[in-house]
């Protein structure tokens, strides 16, 4: 009878040909492993070396076909030889023709497979089924007649070796002939695991954890699902050309934006003494849906969190799904030596600040200077002794301060929703904040189009899903305005609101109740990968929060303090100023204390615009002139995210300091 081994079969990203060197770290680690973890298992090969190598691994995939491949090679219970061969005998020997027309050859004959092929898998699975039902098959007989049949599947799909797709007319009908695994024994006792690999580490502790999670956007649930519609055998509908089941369940975080959360959550939270993780960064080069989600950067910023890391260069070449365009690539091995700061050296907090990617908040006010931000830093001095403190007069979105680089931040704002919203980034956790408001998602009825999709919800991209939260975020909208200002809940239902209302923007009505309308958005991947990095940033920086009239900000500064100011522009109409909010008097006030700032000794940067829909600023530029401040133009138009559609006009945008 044919035999296989766990290698031999055809998957995405398989890690065979880096086995070797992967042995030759963990052999250079100062202890040996007892315990590992193969937190994204994928075909098993690398928690089978750990397991050969003595230690009591834990294999865990959020794939059923996966973990039953997993439980035949290495699950515990009896395997009878004799038994499970007679078995497959069996099933080769079946004659064809004879067979009934069963679910398998319903669904997938004349795609995958022929209409004979799909026949056969059928009737080995449904005999599986009634093998076991009879008592004849311990549970591990089970898999392992499963895996058999898998094994044998993987060998004749007309696929380029996944499921995204089949080729057509390319199913063989060539009979297929099953084989048997070539099971070892093992001193230690091995776990099988099918949980997100970010809960599972959250309840297990091991000396030592491989990761390899997926690269990029292709979700390994959509590749495979032939394989696990059979594993499961739950025979569910399936949908479109590639005869999909329902997957939405197992879509992955590592694969979306929110690859940097999802990863920096779970290496927090692992309990290991040494992390391995297998990666290539395939930056710009090939298809969109080939770009790695994380980088090298974030990897190793995020792993040094937890101590020294190393980094193993295996050049190979890629396995692809198609024509990726990537070619030649190299294979990195990232290892963490937990708690181990040897030579690592954490440079001033300034530094690291300004030395990470730019952040973008989550809150886009019109006018949120995150498309400047890039401009406006290099204009900025760097903090020294006569600028030890960044203060964000009119904090808003804190786009700019967040960036600055300061190791000491104040960010003030007049609106105590939008300081409890800046309070909760900065006191609370990322995981934390997600589950407050995925409490309210759910609570509300509203999507999420993260987990489901937007085909759930019978909507598109280009239409959004507005019209299917509306009913449901004016129901919280309405809460929320009847809300006690004390409610701990506040800030977790006002974020979620900022979420799914139109353009992220805050707005309230002359009650002062929060007004804006729903939004095309939810708490897709781009708002919790802003959110993540406001709330990391928040934590390095630990700002003062000020909830001040500007005019009592300058009575608390001193002159070692840069001021950044960003005030509502008195020739525009932005939603936070239709109420009047900003007046004449309001801007004269402010001109006249950064004068007086700058009389004392102080530093000061002022954004606004000098013209916009053809009006002149004719103070500020006055302003500027008079005390011979220095006017930098920054060459960028509102003209795509003004509220009103007649507003779209350009403005031109400038920077004042009094400092060349």
């Amino acid at each position: 009878m044919k035999s296989f081994e766990l290698r031999n079969r055809r998957y995405l990203g398989s890690k065979r040909a880096v086995l070797p060197v992967i042995s030759q770290v963990i052999e250079s680690l100062p202890s040996r492993p007892e315990s590992a973890a193969d937190l994204f298992a994928g075909t098993g090969v690398v928690g089978e070396s750990l397991a050969r190598a003595g230690m009591a691994v834990t294999f865990n995939d959020l794939l059923s076909s996966n973990t039953t491949i997993y439980r035949a090679f290495f699950g515990d219970g009896q395997v009878r030889p004799g038994v499970v061969a007679g078995l497959v005998d069996q099933i080769n020997e079946a004659r064809i023709d004879q067979l009934e027309e069963n679910y398998f050859s319903e669904t997938f004959a004349g795609s995958y497979y022929s209409e004979s092929n799909s026949r056969l898998i059928g009737h080995y699975r449904e005999r599986i089924d009634a093998w076991h039902r009879a008592g004849e098959i311990t549970d591990r007989e089970k898999a392992v007649l499963i895996a058999s049949l898998i094994y044998g599947m993987d060998k004749a799909a007309a696929t380029v070796g996944h499921y995204d797709a089949y080729r057509e007319g390319a199913a063989t009908d060539a009979r297929l002939v099953f084989g048997l695994p070539v099971l070892e024994d093992f001193d230690a006792a091995h776990q099988i695991t099918r949980l997100d690999a970010n809960e599972l580490v959250r309840t297990r502790a091991w000396d030592l954890v491989y990761i390899d999670p997926p690269y990029n956007s292709r979700q390994y649930g959509d590749l495979y699902h032939v394989l696990d519609n059979v594993a499961d055998w739950s025979k569910p509908q399936v949908q479109f050309k590639a005869r999909k089941m329902d997957r939405r369940h197992l879509k992955s975080d590592y694969c979306t934006t929110a690859a940097v959360p999802a990863f920096t959550d779970l290496i927090d939270s692992l309990d290991a003494e040494a992390i391995i993780m297998s990666y290539n960064d395939t930056g710009d080069r090939g298809n969109s849906r080939s770009a790695a989600r994380l980088t090298d950067d974030d990897i190793t910023s995020i792993l040094a969190r937890r101590g020294r890391v190393d980094v193993v260069d295996v050049p190979h070449r890629e396995y692809t799904t198609g024509k990726s365009g990537i070619g030649e690539i190299t294979e990195r091995l990232f290892v963490c030596h937990v708690a181990d700061t040897a030579g690592v050296s954490a440079p001033p907090a300034a530094a690291r600040v300004a030395q990470s990617p730019a952040v973008r908040s989550p809150l886009n006010y019109t006018g949120n200077k995150k498309k400047l931000v890039d401009r406006i830093i290099p204009l900025l001095p760097a903090p020294d002794e006569q600028h030890r403190r960044f203060v964000d007069v009119f904090g808003g979105s804190m786009t700019v301060g967040m960036n600055a680089g300061y190791p000491s931040c104040v960010f003030n704002d007049l609106q105590p929703d939008v300081v409890a919203l800046s309070t909760m980034f900065r006191d609370s956790s990322y995981p934390e904040i997600v589950a407050r408001v995925e409490a309210v998602i759910t609570d509300y009825g509203l999507t999420d189009s993260t987990k489901h999709g937007y085909e759930a919800y019978g909507a598109n991209s280009s239409n959004g899903l507005g019209q299917v939260n509306k009913e449901a975020y004016l129901r919280l909208r309405d809460d929320f305005n009847a809300m006690d200002s004390a409610d701990r809940r506040r800030p977790f239902w006002f974020f979620t609101l900022v979420v799914f209302g139109f353009n992220n923007q805050i707005r309230y009505n002359r009650s002062g109740q929060f007004n804006m309308p729903v939004g095309k958005r939810d708490f897709n991947g781009r708002v919790r990968k802003n959110l993540f990095d406001t709330v990391d940033r928040m934590h390095r920086l630990e700002p003062e929060l000020w909830s001040l009239d500007f005019r009592d900000v300058f009575g608390k500064l001193q002159t070692t303090d840069l001021v950044y100011c960003d005030p509502p522009y008195i020739l525009g109409t932005a939603p936070y100023n239709e109420q009047n909010a900003w007046t004449a008097d309001d801007e004269t006030d402010l001109l006249d204390e950064l004068a007086l700032f700058a009389e004392r000794g102080g530093h000061f940067g002022l954004s606004n615009v000098i013209d916009h829909k053809g009006a002149a600023h004719d103070q500020l530029t006055d302003w500027a002139t008079d005390h011979g401040f220095v006017v930098h133009t920054l060459d960028h138009s509102y003209a795509n995210s003004s509220y009103h559609r007649k507003d779209r006009e350009a403005s031109t945008e400038v920077l004042i300091t009094n400092w060349r």
